[in-house]
C-alpha cells in the first residue's frame, strides 16, 4: 500500500482535510480511525476534491403507491412478460440484473435464467441461461451482484446452494445453504446475507462459514432482500398475498431488530433495490400467482 501524506487546514472553523499518495496524486477514498470511509475530501483551498459519489439510499416509511410501472417484455412467446423473481444492479455494467423461473405458470417445465436489462427497463440486453450450465436446477430465486470480482451469485432453492457465476455466465463455485429464496452481496466484510423458506435469515461467508442465524419474526413466506450498508438495514420483501397490499420488512444486521418499514401496492412482491436518491424498486410476478394485479411488472416508488 502506498504511503500517504495528510494535511489539515481550519477555514472558518471547519477541519479540512487533503490527502495524498506519495507521488502526489489524490486519493480517491480515505478512511477514519474507525474503518469507516470519509466521503467528502478537500484541498488545501477547501475545495472538494472527491465527492460523495454514492446516491443517498432513501428510508421507505408510511403506505406507498407506486409512482410508475413498467410491463416487463415478452421473452416465452406469450404477452405476459416473465416471472421475476430476484434483482440486483450491476454496477460494472449499469444494467439490472433479473431473475426468471423460465416458466409463465406453475408446473411448467422451468428454463431458469438471468435477464440483463437496462436501467429504464425499457430493453433486454441479454440473458444469462442458467439451465444450460445446471440442468439440475429447477427455478432461479436470489440475485446479487458480487463487486468484489464483478461477479453474480443466486439461489438455487432446490439445489440447496447459492451459486457463482462470471457475468458470461460460467460457473465459479457454489456455497450451500438450506432452501435459499433471497440474497444480498455486503462489500464491508465480504458475506452475503441470505433468506430462506425455512423463514430464516442467515449471514454467511464465502467458505460456507454461518456468521448468524435470526428467525423471522413475522408469519410470511420470505421472498428476496435488499442491503443499505450505509444504515445497517436489510429490507425484505415477503409474503403469500396476492388480494391486497403487502408489507415490506426491515433487518438492522447490527442489533437484529426486525419491523415493518411500510406498505406497498405489490401484490405478488419479488426483488427489491433503493437508490437513486429517492427510488425504491419492487418486482411483481402476478401473472404468475393469479395476483389482483395479473401482470409480471416493476413498480417504481418515489418515496417522500
Amino acid at each position: 500500500m502506498e504511503k500517504q501524506k495528510v494535511k489539515t487546514i481550519t477555514r472558518i472553523g471547519v477541519i479540512l482535510l487533503s490527502v495524498f499518495l506519495i507521488n502526489g496524486m489524490g486519493c480517491s477514498a480515505i478512511y477514519n480511525k474507525n474503518g469507516n470511509s470519509i466521503n467528502t475530501g478537500y484541498d488545501m483551498q477547501g475545495e472538494v476534491v472527491f465527492p460523495d459519489s454514492q446516491p443517498e439510499i432513501p428510508v421507505p416509511t408510511g403506505d406507498l403507491t407506486a409512482s410508475s410501472v413498467v410491463l416487463l417484455p415478452n421473452l416465452h412467446g406469450q404477452n405476459n412478460g416473465f416471472t421475476c423473481t430476484g434483482l440486483a444492479y450491476d454496477s460494472a455494467n449499469n444494467c439490472f440484473l433479473i431473475g426468471d423461473i423460465g416458466a409463465l405458470l406453475p408446473g411448467e417445465t422451468a428454463q431458469s435464467q438471468i435477464v440483463k436489462m437496462t436501467t429504464d427497463f425499457s430493453e433486454v440486453i441479454g440473458t444469462i441461461p442458467l439451465y444450460s450450465t445446471f440442468p439440475n436446477m429447477t427455478d432461479v430465486q436470489g440475485v446479487a451482484f458480487d463487486t468484489s470480482n464483478n461477479s453474480i451469485w443466486f439461489c438455487s432453492n432446490a439445489e440447496n446452494k447459492i451459486r457463482n457465476i462470471s457475468l458470461s455466465g460460467s460457473s465459479l463455485g457454489d456455497v450451500s445453504v438450506s432452501r435459499p429464496t433471497g440474497i444480498a452481496y455486503s462489500e464491508n466484510d465480504d458475506s452475503f446475507w441470505v433468506l430462506t423458506y425455512d423463514n430464516n435469515i442467515v449471514h454467511i461467508n464465502k467458505s460456507g462459514m454461518v456468521l448468524g442465524t435470526y428467525v423471522f419474526q413475522y408469519n410470511e413466506a420470505l421472498d428476496q432482500c435488499f442491503l443499505d450498508e450505509s444504515r445497517g438495514l436489510l429490507y425484505i420483501t415477503a409474503g403469500a398475498n396476492y388480494s391486497s397490499r403487502n408489507n415490506l420488512y426491515c433487518f438492522n444486521i447490527s442489533t437484529h431488530a426486525q419491523s415493518i418499514a411500510c406498505t406497498v401496492d405489490s401484490y405478488a412482491v419479488e426483488g427489491i433495490w433503493l437508490g437513486d436518491d429517492d427510488k425504491m424498486i419492487i418486482l411483481n410476478d402476478g401473472y404468475y400467482h393469479s395476483a389482483a394485479v395479473d401482470k409480471n411488472q416493476v413498480n417504481i416508488y418515489v418515496i417522500p
